[in-house]
């Protein structure tokens, strides 16, 4: 061997010790840096000629990153179900809070309060004060109803501005992941962008827990992401999908998700991450047909109706005058009442009463006379729901106990019921057909739905209308006259029979009560079932990230070790430098 080539390899040595040492120095200053992978200096023998068949010293082969295709394959997955998880712990924490009785003001309690005043007021009632106790009742439990829509629907609107602001953030994530992809590519022959495929990772976890991704190798360490479900988000260095909303709003009113133009059913190809969460929250958990939102809404309707229907059909300590509606018949008088739209949620929704869906074929019956010791009992109405309004009205009016007649406030529309012409009182002994509850005629409660639920404002404004009486008649198979008690109290005692009266509402029969406590029975389930998947998910992903970490992260112990065999590296091959001048200069110095 060539005193050259001794000099040679010595100088190989050196730089490849100075490369090693730089990569040890690289790693030790990294070692706290979020997605950093180890590098590790590749060497190999480098194999010397015909001349010198001993060897040529050494060479660095590669830089390369320590990594699990696997391991970070399962990091992204995870990220994105703990994001959807993180975000709906917050959510449903918030909305357990809408329906905690804990305070002794939620709903259940407040039924309560309105049965109990209706057992009192059966107790006694010729009591003005139990009148005014259970319209005050009333009036509470219309409040807590409104209460808890309000603070849901409060809840919905930002829940929904705040998907648009992580669609955004998504867009700009994506964007960013797609330039630095388009360096990694261009530079992957060159110069392996090893820091750059740590940053673009860390990147795509950051992604991931805003939406479910997936990734798969391209050419030259290029990256595709996918979500879950193959909705394509990054193709190829020169395409980012882009996020926006689109003009098509679902059956609650929100606008749905579009992807480069191209609309499609957020919530089913949306599987994890935060955006998913959000999704979830706005559209299943508070919206939707088992939304939490929309069970309340249908306990609030039927707790109106049924009230209604029995206070329709009470009568107050002086019977009545007149009545007037206090549910509005909306825009449409003319069709059918089984073919107007009752669902507010509908386009083609005209305001008309909800509860005009409940309406059959039934007769009304009215006792009226001069006096309340003088009473006759009317020929019974006829009424189908092949009728519309405005027939519903004459068919009313033409009853001789009672005038009818449809009368405005505003651009709003009411069927008022007045004594006849003669005058005198009235009261109604039966509605068969409930009709009279569907338009709020003698009823408690007015509004669509649990938004606008309230007691009627003539009944505030004098709880002497609180119909607390039922009329006794002269003979139940043909009966032709009808007698009334001030001091009557069956009235009463039907709303507080509501009590344990059962009712069926999707699909699940049971009491006002019992419908409530179940809701809220499954609101808290499914609180402490996300509440075990996120404590459950958590610990994966700590698993995973310390699994990556034993693969991947950077050791001081070992940094250290290594930089001290590179060191002895450097230093040995330094001294073949001296050794290799020695002899130069010894034959140097023989000429």
């Amino acid at each position: 061997m060539a005193i050259t080539n001794l000099l040679n390899i010595s100088k190989q040595g050196i730089f490849v010790s100075q490369g090693s040492l730089q990569t040890v120095s690289h790693n030790i200053s990294n070692v706290n840096t979020p997605g950093y992978s180890r590098q590790v200096v590749q060497q190999e023998n480098t194999s010397g000629d015909k001349q010198d068949p001993g060897g040529s010293g050494v060479k660095v082969s590669d830089i390369t990153r320590n990594f699990d295709q696997l391991v970070d394959r399962r990091m992204e997955l995870g990220t994105g179900e703990l994001g959807r998880l993180e975000t709906r712990e917050h959510y449903l924490t918030m909305v357990e809070d809408v329906f905690n009785d804990l305070d002794g003001e939620g709903f259940s309690q407040r039924l309560e309060a309105f049965y109990a005043a209706a057992d009192a007021l059966a107790d006694n009632p010729t009591n003005p004060v139990g009148r005014e106790e259970l319209v005050v009742e009333a009036d509470s439990l219309a409040r807590t109803i409104q209460n808890m829509h309000r603070a849901l629907t409060e809840m919905t609107l930002p829940v929904d501005k705040e998907i648009s602001v992580v669609m955004e953030d998504i867009n700009t994530r994506l964007k960013a992941i797609q330039q630095v992809n388009q360096t990694i590519v261009a530079n992957e022959n060159s110069h392996p962008a090893l820091d750059l495929k740590d940053q673009r990772r860390q990147m795509v976890l950051e992604l991931g827990e805003l939406i479910d991704i997936q990734t798969i190798p391209m050419e030259q360490d290029g990256l595709r992401i996918m979500t879950s479900r193959g909705q394509e988000l990054l193709a190829d260095p020169v395409f980012a999908a882009t996020l926006e909303r689109s003009p098509k709003a679902n059956e609650d009113g929100f606008l749905g998700i579009n992807i480069n133009k191209r609309e499609f059913a957020g919530s089913d190809r949306i599987r994890g991450g935060k955006l998913r969460g959000l999704l979830e929250i706005r559209d299943e958990v508070i919206n939707g047909k088992k939304g939490f939102l929309t069970r309340l809404e249908a306990i609030t309707d039927e707790l109106r109706w049924q009230v209604n229907r029995v206070h329709s059909q009470s009568v107050s300590s002086k019977m009545y005058q007149s009545q007037q509606g206090i549910i509005e018949l909306g825009a449409d008088i003319s069709t059918p009442v089984k073919d107007l739209v009752t669902d507010p949620k509908s386009s083609k929704y005209q305001k008309s009463p909800e509860d005009l869906s409940r309406v059959v074929t039934g007769e009304i019956t009215f006792a009226s006379g001069d006096t309340t010791d003088a009473l006759t009992l009317s020929k019974p109405v006829t009424i189908t729901n092949t009728m519309s309004l405005r027939e519903i009205k004459d068919a009313i009016n033409a009853s001789e106990a009672v005038d009818a007649e449809i009368v405005t406030e505003g651009d709003k529309r009411f069927l008022k019921i007045s004594a006849g012409k003669k005058g005198g009182v009235y009261g109604v002994l039966k509605d068969t057909s409930g009709i009279l509850a569907a338009l709020g005629v003698g009823a408690i409660f007015s509004g669509v739905g649990a938004g606008s639920i309230q007691v009627g404002k003539a009944l505030k404004e004098d709880s002497k209308q609180v119909g607390m009486a039922r009329f006794g008649v002269d003979n139940q198979l043909s009966p032709t006259r009808a007698t009334f008690d001030d001091g009557n109290s069956q009235g009463a005692i039907a709303l507080g029979n509501l009590r344990t009266a059962k009712f069926t509402i999707t699909d699940q029969t049971a009491s006002l009560t019992g419908h409530y406590a179940t809701l809220s029975g499954n609101l808290g389930s499914l609180v402490n079932q996300n509440k075990e998947s996120l404590v459950a998910q958590k610990s994966a992903q700590e698993f995973i990230g310390d699994l990556r970490e034993s693969i991947s992260g950077v050791s001081l112990e070992e940094e250290l070790t290594d930089l001290i065999r590179y060191q002895r590296a450097f230093q040995a091959s330094s001294k073949m430098v001296n050794v290799a001048d020695e002899l130069l200069q010894t034959l140097i110095s023989m000429v």
